[in-house]
């Protein structure tokens, strides 16, 4: 035996034996292409209404958003309205465009080349300025 021979019992490889071909009629192929056609529309159409739906849910998405933003706006113009309202809000811009005050106030009214200076006592001292080393061992060494 000088080559590869199958044993007695084996069967023949798979695909060796006579092949079925169904018939490819023109009716046939024609309802292929039919359904091929139909098929790519179908998904084109799916693929639009997917993306459809995509686009309008990021619109709702940024409408919320601005929904909310413009509430808390809302909500902080309606804090500033009720201070602006307030008898607090009222006496104190009377007091500042008027010169208003209440009952029993005292006005103290200083007049203009009145200042003096600070006794020497309570002038602040400068500080001996230290040089840069010693600020920086003093930094990081806390010493």
């Amino acid at each position: 035996m000088t080559s590869l021979s199958s044993p007695v019992g084996s069967r023949a490889p798979r695909g060796t034996g006579p092949r079925l071909r169904m018939p490819a009629t023109r009716s046939g192929l024609t309802w292929l292409a039919v359904l091929l056609v139909v098929g790519a529309l179908l998904a084109i159409q799916v693929g639009r209404q997917v993306y459809a739906n995509y686009s309008i849910t990021q619109q709702a998405q940024a409408l919320r958003e601005q929904i909310s933003d413009i509430k808390a706006r809302n909500e902080a113009l309606r804090q500033q309205l009720d201070y602006l309202r307030s008898d607090a809000f009222v006496s104190a811009e009377a007091r500042r465009l008027a010169n208003l005050g209440h009952a029993g106030d005292r006005l103290l009214i200083i007049p203009p080349g009145s200042e003096a200076r600070l006794p020497a006592v309570l002038v602040p001292k400068a500080a001996p300025e230290k040089p840069l080393l010693d600020q920086w061992i003093t930094l990081f060494l806390g010493g």
